[in-house]
């Protein structure tokens, strides 16, 4: 793609300066943000678990008996717990840093995948978008995800780029520990995978060298956790324990539907009778569902794709009145938002992600044809949608791939504003 570089000619002629700008405003308006929130306060139901695990482990307990997800959230908050005393704050705090990071990495990323204008209006766009600012108060696993995620890309970039062991070494781990942070990672890895072995870059040998010395190090960060699940749930189970319930019923797609209707009740229930799952729960009898049933996945599959790139969050159990209540009885901490909120975040989103998504596509037809470093952000983007598509899908589960929608989305701005410079120039001349 040849995109001329009119930051560093006319418009931005110190463009270290306006980087060192973005990242104030970007760091600025995260703590702004968080500051805002109420500081011994939560807003998602989850947070109380990763807080529980993270208080047992300060006290050499592990994770807690009931505690059944990721272990790299609670880890991470106890560590910030041991460092600064236990305080949301403080965690929050952390977060704001760790957003600022994943404007820088998404810069670099970006300044590799396609050129520094580019970048420059990612970062921009990185700093100003909404769903990264509320990442760092929520107290959630996500922006820690989407930042290792990041890393894992850019140090993959590295390696291709200079051929070099130690990157692709770093990226592996970022991705391990993203693996054990939300195990969606699941999804993309697969495609990576295949984007490895098929380097022009090398031999045939060292291409298969390089996949499986990154997939080592993965399943090697993975073991001591499958491990420990195996104990506990006597299966195999790679990172966090998901009961068959939590997968689509494909031989009834109307119950299904029913089921997402009542936030998955079935699954709490079920847990309850069976709190180390059953037989059912099993990964080959959970994939043999899909083979059962290939017609019927694909058809759920496009339903849930929808509600993937929704252009608002249309799936979050927060705003049930219901849940809000029971969370309010279980930890005071809880704090309820009024629907009011809900309505205004909804029309706040559709303001926002129309115009991103409609310069993403047209930037993602002008990047072809594809080399390799936007082909892996591509794959990212489409390991990650269709791996939720065949599960369940939130529109929340999509921001670890915002930021190279984003990265398309400058792209598309960048050739609108060489378009339209190039037919003010045209009757300019006439």
């Amino acid at each position: 793609m040849k995109v001329v570089d009119y930051f560093s000619q006319n418009m931005w002629p110190d463009r270290k300066t306006i980087f060192s700008a973005i990242l104030i405003v970007s760091l600025g308006i995260r703590l702004g943000f968080i500051l805002l929130l109420k500081p011994n306060g939560f807003y998602l139901g989850d947070t109380r678990h990763y807080d529980a695990a993270a208080r047992h482990l300060l006290a050499g307990e592990g994770f807690g008996e009931k505690y059944s997800r990721s272990p790299a959230y609670p880890v991470f908050m106890a560590l910030i717990y041991w460092s600064f005393g236990r305080s949301f704050l403080a965690v929050r705090f952390i977060e704001s840093l760790l957003g600022l990071v994943l404007v820088v990495t998404i810069y670099f990323i970006a300044n590799k995948a396609f050129n520094e204008t580019v970048a420059v209006l990612s970062a921009a766009l990185a700093s100003l978008f909404p769903h990264f600012i509320i990442l760092t108060g929520l107290l959630y696993s996500t922006n820690l995800f989407t930042v290792l995620l990041a890393g894992s890309i850019y140090f993959m970039l590295k390696s291709e780029e200079n051929n070099d062991l130690r990157y692709l070494i770093l990226s592996s781990v970022c991705a391990g520990l993203a693996t054990l942070t939300i195990p969606s990672m699941f999804f993309i890895l697969p495609l990576w995978l295949f984007w490895l072995v098929l380097s022009r870059q090398h031999t045939k040998q060292v291409n298969l060298f390089r996949t499986l010395l990154f997939s080592f190090i993965i399943a090697a960060m993975l073991t001591p956790w499958t491990v420990l699940n195996h104990q506990k749930y006597n299966r195999l189970i790679l990172v966090r324990p998901l009961t068959h319930t939590s997968f689509p019923n494909l031989a009834d797609l109307d119950a299904q539907n029913e089921r997402i209707k009542n936030g998955f009740s079935e699954t709490t229930e079920y847990l309850k009778t069976h709190p180390n799952g059953s037989e059912a729960d099993k990964i080959s009898h959970i994939l043999g569902n899909y083979v059962k049933h290939p017609l019927q996945a694909v058809k759920y599959m496009m339903s849930e794709i929808i509600h993937f790139w929704a252009l608002y969050p249309d799936r979050l159990d927060t705003p049930s009145r219901a849940l809000q209540k029971k969370i309010s009885i279980e930890d005071f901490r809880y704090v309820s938002l009024p629907n009011g909120v809900w309505k205004m975040v909804t029309i706040i989103s559709i303001i926002v992600l129309l115009p991103i998504f409609l310069f993403a596509i047209p930037g993602v037809v002008l990047s072809c044809p594809l080399d390799r470093k936007k082909g892996l952000l591509l794959l990212t983007i489409v390991g990650m949608s269709v791996g939720y598509s065949l599960v369940y899908a939130e529109v929340r589960y999509r921001i670890p791939i915002e930021p190279y929608v984003l990265m398309f989305t400058a792209v598309g701005l960048v050739r609108c504003f060489e378009f339209f410079r190039f037919v003010t120039k045209s009757r300019e001349l006439k």
